[in-house]
């Protein structure tokens, strides 16, 4: 069930998922084009004392270094086939790192590993909030 959240619950919602899932998890994220996909990986690696994210705008993969290990950021969105996906090696890049963050997961097709959790955001009603839901 989806639910409206400020910029401080994306934050508690960072620290939650940094805290709570195994080294070696991958988390997919989907939604619109500034729904906060990319916030949320901004506010995951402040949870981990990482080197700030940035968005991956012309780079498809960043890695941010944290005491815990590697936080890999992976930004599908230009990729055009799935197929196109293989050069990234997702999985390989997901069993070497503490945490995995997939923007636009659909986009790589069946190549993506699987999740352990999938959030999708949203726009809401007030442009200061945004939907987030967990996707089962």
């Amino acid at each position: 069930m989806a639910r409206d959240v400020s910029l401080a619950d994306i934050d508690r919602e960072a620290l939650d998922l940094w805290r709570s899932l195994p080294s070696g998890a991958v988390v997919w994220l989907s939604g619109d084009l500034g729904a906060g996909k990319t916030t949320l990986v901004q506010a995951i690696a402040r949870a981990a004392g990482a080197t700030p994210a940035r968005s991956p705008t012309f780079a498809l993969v960043h890695e941010y270094a944290s005491p815990e290990g590697t936080i890999a950021h992976v930004d599908c969105y230009r990729l055009r086939r799935p197929d196109e996906a293989l050069d990234l090696d997702l999985a390989a890049l997901a069993a070497r790192s503490r945490l995995t963050l997939i923007e636009w997961p659909e986009r790589a097709g069946h190549f993506a590993p699987d999740p352990n959790v999938h959030v999708r955001l949203s726009h809401a009603a007030r442009p200061e909030l945004r939907q987030l839901e967990h996707v089962t």
